[in-house]
């Protein structure tokens, strides 16, 4: 697996993120210029990712691209190497789980926004 890390936030981050961001954009870039989230770039483009470790879990914040289970792989490699006990993905797509159903995924918590303005 060809995976770089990139700091700071760039128009390449930017460009290879837009679809997963919703209304934590400015949050995301700020973690990630701040040293606790981490970017990465996959397969020199094909996918890209935004983590971070916390409370002995690998969060996985932003994913978009291909080849997810080889990324997934590769987070379980390395969460195990780091003693992590979970990895946790936040997604909109109702999708993934079935993409991941090689590493058993269970769903925890759902998400409802209700819009005031």
């Amino acid at each position: 697996m060809v995976i770089e890390k990139v700091r700071p936030w760039c128009e390449e981050l930017e460009r290879g993120l837009a679809d997963t961001f919703g209304h934590d954009r400015d949050a995301i870039v700020e973690g990630v210029n701040g040293g606790w989230l981490e970017a990465y770039r996959l397969w020199h483009g094909q996918a890209y990712m935004v983590t971070r470790v916390e409370r002995g879990e690998l969060t996985c914040c932003c994913y978009q691209g291909a080849r997810v289970c080889e990324a997934m792989r590769w987070m379980r490699a390395q969460s195990s190497r780091l003693g992590l006990t979970a990895i946790v993905f936040f997604t909109r797509r109702p999708g993934l789980p079935r993409l991941l159903r090689e590493f058993q995924p269970a769903a925890e918590e759902t998400v409802y926004r209700i819009k005031v303005a």
